[in-house]
């Protein structure tokens, strides 16, 4: 069943995932455009998809690159950009205007992302409470355009001004970003090593 089906839509596969990888690739020139330090576009590995409302583990390379305010990816639930904060500095107000701009947006635990805290149907007095008894350190906001498939351009230039606006309405509220370019993995590695003569 298999065989027919990756034989009858190979190309579309095919055309699928290297539209995924350019696309990725295309919004870290354009965040590197915009004077933004950006990692390298690496395989991004440990990811979830959502099938039929159930998250279910990804064990194939999707692409994405970090920056200093977060991850941006695409797997088959389409783009997205993920960044952490630490759960400290969130407040209220934050959550009230985050919710209002981005009603979307998913957030969840650092450690558990299983564990989530909006969407839902609380007030955000209620998920600040909830987020400040979870014990986790960190929380992660996702932001995912779903089915960029047909205009994947478009979709892109949507995520661009996405990350700028919530870049801004972090910064406004004073909310601490755990930056993913500590970490090695998005980090440029360094130039070839060349012998003295």
């Amino acid at each position: 069943m298999l065989a027919m089906f990756v034989n009858k839509y190979k190309r579309d596969i095919h055309r699928l995932l290297n539209l995924m990888w350019e696309n990725v690739e295309f919004i870290r020139k354009q965040l590197a455009n915009r004077k933004y330090s950006v990692g390298p576009l690496v395989y991004g590995v440990g990811n979830y998809v959502s099938i039929n409302g159930k998250l279910k583990p990804a064990y194939y390379h999707t692409p994405e690159f970090g920056f200093p305010y977060g991850v941006i990816g695409c797997t088959l639930d389409g783009l997205n950009f993920v960044m952490a904060i630490e759960s400290t500095t969130i407040s209220e107000e934050f959550l009230k205007e985050l919710i209002k701009n981005f009603p979307s947006i998913q957030i969840y635990g650092g450690k558990d992302f299983k564990h989530n805290f909006y969407p839902c149907p609380d007030k955000e007095k209620e998920i600040l409470q909830r987020i400040r008894s979870s014990q986790e350190e960190t929380i992660q906001l996702n932001i995912t355009i779903a089915d960029p498939w047909d205009k994947f351009r478009e979709a892109s230039i949507q995520l661009l001004n996405i990350v700028e606006k919530l870049v801004r309405m972090v910064s406004s509220h004073e909310i601490k970003i755990v930056n993913p370019m500590q970490l090695p993995k998005y980090k440029e590695p360094p130039p070839p090593w060349k012998p003295k003569i």
